[in-house]
């Protein structure tokens, strides 16, 4: 048994990467996402203070989606590598992220403090199925849900900058970069100082918030969806 109760542990910080893997993913957008990922892994790891409180899971979506990592430890993670195939669908992409912090943190343990879950999105195309993402959007942020998340979502490619807008609840990135594998880079660099962040906030006097730092980058922040009242 742990010489250490619930209580004593630090708060865990929940992180799904949630990873566009459609078919216009593949050639060097795929090779940089399964270059970095092992790289992630690596920069947490050497990092006791984000490692000892941040959990990453690792969703990948196309036609269907697939917890292709359960909420971990990073330490321990064994990183996926990952494949293009098929179309583009927010919607299963965004649900199955949802479940993946759901059962993590409820697989955290009873008494187990968590911050508020975070969703890096990242896609390079447009939803193409027949179904309304934006209901699924809805119940994973919930605020009424204790495991509502935030959403910062990233586009590149051939993505919708309104659509990337609307995917996210606050924060969300649009690069121009040309080149696909540098953007991938670029977002999966952006994704990771966010983690490390975010983490080192939660021990600041006033308890933390969510930040994305942007500087030495090319990624431009998209503004805040409005909305009118009927």
């Amino acid at each position: 048994m742990s010489a250490f109760s619930n209580v004593e542990r630090p708060a865990v910080f929940p992180v799904c990467l949630c990873i566009d893997v459609s078919y216009s993913m593949q050639g060097p957008p795929m090779t940089a996402v399964n270059d970095a990922l092992p790289e992630i892994k690596a920069a947490i790891k050497s990092d006791p203070s984000t490692g000892e409180i941040a959990r990453l899971a690792v969703v990948t979506f196309s036609d269907q989606a697939d917890i292709v990592l359960p909420l971990t430890d990073i330490a321990f993670a064994d990183m996926p590598v990952l494949s293009p195939q098929g179309g583009t669908n927010f919607d299963v992409g965004l649900r199955a992220s949802g479940d993946a912090l759901r059962d993590g943190i409820k697989g955290l343990g009873k008494g187990s403090a968590y911050h508020q879950p975070v969703i890096f999105f990242i896609s390079d195309g447009e939803h193409n199925a027949g179904v309304d993402w934006m209901h699924a959007r809805g119940q994973i942020t919930s605020k009424e849900d204790k495991y509502g998340a935030q959403i910062v979502s990233f586009g590149f490619g051939q993505a919708n900058r309104e659509t990337i807008q609307q995917v996210s609840t606050g924060f969300a990135f649009f690069t121009d970069e040309s080149d696909p594998g540098t953007a991938v880079r670029e977002i999966l660099r952006t994704v990771l100082r966010s983690i490390r962040t975010t983490s080192s906030s939660f021990s600041s006097a006033t308890g933390g918030a969510l930040s994305v730092p942007l500087d030495g980058t090319k990624l431009t922040q998209l503004p805040l969806t409005q909305h009118m009242v009927n």
